[in-house]
């Protein structure tokens, strides 16, 4: 377990030290400038509203990640670079590392970096990730990229499993969802009657048969159960990659389904 100092000071922000404390609300972070949902521990100042996940604290020292056989440095900016994490395919914008293996150069989000090699969940579910797999992902099909197109990949480590979850396409959802789902309570707050309203749990909630219109057949149970263990693990991925708790069904689903 990687223990943390309770304060810290870095030369980049100059209100005194950061303290380690739960984050009250979702913040953008200071040091890699992604957004984070989960309101775990994170180093916060005092006087204004500024973030800084644990990994992204500044490290002198390299460190070795196994998955790339690399070994990996800090870099607080990208210095007008355009580059992209190798990991989850976004643009880095802020504090990243920097290795190179076998001639290639690698840029990685803090975050990103210290993505778990593998989960084993209660239920038994063991996911493994992955630089590269011939599996197929379950939210993009593998289609719509471009040669250039870069994320690793949770696979479930079961037999007759042939798909994944691109890290890249489970940030893309979630991200979007979170900023629509936050543009939309500011809306309602704004809105008759004042506060924010429900955003249509229930209707989220409902039977899964009803939502996908299966039939009690053998097929029908068939494709629920695949749907059920595809949900589970994408929600899996989604507490590895955000620390949230599972998403409504139906969303997931809906995700899903727009590939099939």
């Amino acid at each position: 377990m990687e223990l943390h100092q309770k304060e810290i000071s870095i030369n980049n922000h100059n209100h005194g030290l950061l303290k380690l404390k739960l984050a009250q609300k979702p913040y953008n972070c200071g040091g890699c400038k992604e957004p984070e949902y989960d309101l775990q521990a994170c180093y916060q100042c005092l006087k204004c509203d500024f973030h800084l996940h644990k990994e992204c604290v500044p490290s002198p020292y390299p460190f070795y990640l196994g998955l790339i056989s690399c070994d990996l440095t800090f870099q607080s900016d990208p210095r007008g670079n355009i580059i992209t994490c190798d990991a989850c395919g976004k643009h880095v914008r802020g504090s990243f590392y920097q290795g190179l293996s076998h001639g290639k150069p690698r840029y990685l989000h803090p975050c990103c970096a210290k993505l778990p090699f593998k989960r084993i969940d209660n239920s038994g579910v063991v996911l493994d990730l992955k630089e590269k797999t011939s599996s197929i992902c379950l939210i993009c099909g593998n289609q719509g990229h471009s040669k250039d197109f870069k994320s690793w990949a949770y696979v479930p480590r079961s037999s007759g499993a042939n798909y994944c979850y691109h890290v890249s396409c489970v940030k893309g959802k979630v991200e979007t969802w979170k900023t629509t789902e936050e543009d939309s309570n500011r809306r309602r707050s704004y809105g008759p009657g004042g506060g924010v309203g429900t955003s249509g749990g229930a209707q989220m909630m409902e039977p899964a048969q009803r939502q996908l219109g299966i039939v009690k057949s053998r097929r029908g149970e068939k494709v629920l159960n695949f749907l059920d263990m595809a949900v589970e693990i994408f929600n899996i991925v989604v507490s590895l990659l955000f620390g949230l708790p599972p998403l409504p069904f139906s969303l997931v689903v809906k995700w899903l389904r727009k590939n099939k």
